[in-house]
C-alpha cells in the first residue's frame, strides 16, 4: 500500500550524497530499496560516460569506436528501464492525485539528470586537481555546484508537491526505437 506522504522516500540530499559516495568509490554496496534503484542508475551513467570518453580518444580505431557505440546504446536502454523502476517505485510509495497539476518530467528523468551532473562535476574536480591551471577547469566548479543545489532543491520541491497533492507525474515510459528495432 503506498504511503500518502511517501515518508518511506530518502530526502535528495540523501540520494546526492550516496550518488557523490559511489562516483569515486564504485566498489561501495548497493542499498535496497528506490536508493538501490538509482545506484544502478548512477552505476550505467558512469559506464555510458567511460565509454563515451573512449570514444573521443585521440588515435581509437574506428572499430573500437563502434564497438563502445553499440555498448552506448545497450547502456542507454538499460538507463532508460531504470528510469521506468524509479518511477514505478516512487509512484507505488505516494498516492497521487489525479486532479493535481503535472509535471513536465518525472522524478526517475529528474534523478537521471542528477546523476549526470553529479558525474560532470566530479570529472571536472579531478581534471582541475590533476590538470594544468591553464585549463581554466577550476572556474567551473561554483557553476557546477551552483547547477547541483539548484537542480537538488528542484527535485526536492517537486517530491514535496507530489506528497502533497499539487503536483503529479506520468511515470517514464522509454519507446525509443534503435533503427529498425523497437527497444524492449
Amino acid at each position: 500500500m503506498a504511503s500518502p506522504s511517501g515518508d518511506a522516500l530518502p530526502t535528495v540530499a540523501e540520494i546526492a550524497a550516496a550518488l557523490r559516495a559511489s562516483t569515486g568509490d564504485r566498489t561501495k554496496p548497493r542499498p535496497a530499496g528506490l536508493l538501490g534503484l538509482l545506484r544502478d542508475l548512477h552505476d550505467t551513467n558512469l559506464a555510458q560516460w567511460d565509454l563515451e570518453d573512449r570514444t573521443r580518444e585521440r588515435g581509437e580505431h574506428d572499430a573500437a569506436v563502434a564497438e563502445a557505440k553499440r555498448a552506448i546504446d545497450v547502456l542507454n536502454t538499460r538507463r532508460h528501464r531504470i528510469v521506468e523502476a524509479v518511477d514505478a517505485a516512487i509512484d507505488e510509495a505516494v498516492n497521487q492525485r489525479p486532479s493535481a497539476t503535472p509535471s513536465t518530467e518525472s522524478p526517475g528523468m529528474a534523478f537521471d539528470r542528477l546523476s549526470v551532473l553529479i558525474i560532470r562535476t566530479h570529472h571536472t574536480e579531478v581534471a582541475a586537481r590533476d590538470g594544468p591551471a591553464e585549463r581554466g577547469l577550476e572556474a567551473r566548479l561554483p557553476v557546477l555546484q551552483t547547477q547541483l543545489r539548484v537542480l537538488e532543491e528542484a527535485i526536492e520541491a517537486m517530491l514535496a508537491e507530489i506528497r502533497t497533492g499539487t503536483k503529479r507525474f506520468l511515470p517514464h515510459q522509454s519507446l525509443k526505437l534503435y533503427g529498425r528495432e523497437v527497444a524492449p
